[in-house]
């Protein structure tokens, strides 16, 4: 697609185009109860500020800009949040244990919590855990690109008013999954939401976060997670925002020696929504899939930036990344793999595949390898295009009338991501949702 060309409006360096300095001064005038963390959250926020939001001059935000998040983030620190509408709160999944985190802060208390596993705020948390949070906190998000989603984190760190640590114990096979629901209100000027997993060495766990909220959020969010040798991390990730709501997301997973993690994200909320996923494959062996899709339809702007790091011999990659896009919707997809000196005998590739349902919406996409070492199989490819003239005519020919069958083969395109999804109440709902998004483009294109 055409690069685009609207830039951002240029940076005035007034106090009042710093809205984390705002929300850092009320911050300061509340007890948060991360007093052990004041000299990290002093020096992210002096970070934050002298590199300021991500803007369209950086070629990672080219195609996205956040002045319309900035302005609504200092409405809302001026008092000029919309009335709170309830929005409806997803409903609790059969077989699962479910998590709330609202507005950043865990709900407690915790009932019955699966053996092997610990669900704990850091508010006030006691000595024993510091040295452990400190190192996962310390980890960096992209360890080899220090432009793009730094200072996001470091927004989300000087403001934070709570963090979520999730741990398991060695060996533990936590047999239920565990559903995490990040809700933000209008409560809050700007959501930050951070939640630190550790999966000690041979343990395995299932975890699912969904984004939800009520009108016109503002959501900063930050996981950082790490996998102990041999463990596995079956991840998903569901952003569900109100239409109007606005989502920035930096995520980063590193695996250790024969670690394993499958992620699969899903995007069909927001007005605005930005996911920077980086997965470190730090030890010989470690492996990672990934799986994504997204749904731009009306006026939304989902972008997604994925890095898959090969750091260690014989470590093996696969992502697979779907999107659709409508209306005047507008996606965007950056995915790279990058295979590291010393990571010989690396496998990885990269697929992504787009369709344009109308002539007004917009999807670009830039697949990326960098190969720093000899002994690699490596590929990468991505495709946009429309639905095929010869599938419709042939499902046309059997019967079905024309916008059923761009249905049929639009659910079909996207169906697939949503396969590996191990919470099947979970995966149904996603499924219905999307069929009935499709169903209305469908009909629409009649």
């Amino acid at each position: 697609m055409a690069q685009s060309t609207v830039r951002d409006e240029p940076r005035d360096q007034t106090a009042a185009s710093r809205p984390w300095q705002v929300a850092a001064e009320q911050l300061s005038n509340t007890a948060s109860g991360l007093d052990w963390l004041t000299e990290r959250r002093t020096a992210a926020l002096v970070r934050a500020d002298c590199l300021g939001l991500p803007d369209q001059s950086q070629e990672e935000w080219r195609y996205t800009s956040l002045t319309p998040f900035a302005r609504r983030w200092l409405d809302h620190l001026a008092g000029a949040r919309l009335p709170a509408v309830p929005e409806p709160v997803p409903p609790t999944l059969a077989g699962v244990f479910s998590v709330d985190i609202v507005d950043g802060r865990l709900c407690a208390p915790l009932l019955a919590t699966p053996p092997g596993l610990t669900i704990q705020s850091l508010q006030n948390l006691g000595a024993e855990w510091r040295t452990r949070v400190e190192a996962l906190l310390g980890s960096v998000v992209s360890p080899t690109d220090t432009s793009a989603s730094d200072s996001l984190v470091d927004l989300n760190t000087a403001l934070l008013t709570d963090v979520v640590l999730v741990t398991t114990e060695p060996g533990a096979s936590v047999a239920m999954p565990i559903h995490i629901r990040l809700q933000a209100t209008a409560a809050s000027a700007l959501c930050q939401t951070r939640l630190l997993v550790d999966l000690a060495a041979g343990s395995r766990l299932t975890l699912s976060l969904e984004f939800t909220g009520t009108a016109a959020v503002l959501v900063n969010a930050v996981s950082q997670m790490c996998l102990g040798r041999d463990s596995e991390l079956n991840l998903v990730r569901v952003q569900a925002l109100p239409d109007d709501g606005m989502l920035l997301e930096s995520t980063s997973i590193e695996a250790k020696d024969s670690a394993a993690v499958t992620v699969t994200s899903v995007d069909l909320g927001g007005q605005l929504s930005r996911q920077s996923l980086t997965v470190r494959l730090a030890g010989t062996g470690a492996s990672a899939t990934v799986h994504g899709l997204f749904l731009a339809d009306g006026q939304r702007h989902i972008d997604n930036r994925t890095r898959l790091q090969h750091e260690a011999p014989s470590t093996t990659s696969r992502e697979f990344f779907r999107g659709i896009a409508a209306d005047r919707g507008h996606g965007v997809f950056s995915g790279k793999i990058i295979v590291q000196p010393g990571a010989a005998g690396s496998n990885a590739a990269l697929t992504n595949r787009n369709l344009l349902l109308t002539t007004t919406a917009e999807i670009d996409t830039k697949p990326e390898l960098e190969i720093y070492v000899d002994d690699v199989r490596c590929s990468h490819g991505a495709t946009t295009g429309q639905l095929d003239a010869n599938a419709l005519f042939y499902l046309q020919s059997r019967g079905l009338d024309l916008s059923t069958a761009r249905q049929v083969l639009t659910a079909a395109f996207l169906r697939d991501s949503l396969t590996g999804i191990p919470l099947p109440e979970l995966r149904e709902r996603l499924e219905a949702r999307l069929e009935s998004r499709l169903q209305a483009q469908s009909g629409a294109a009649r």
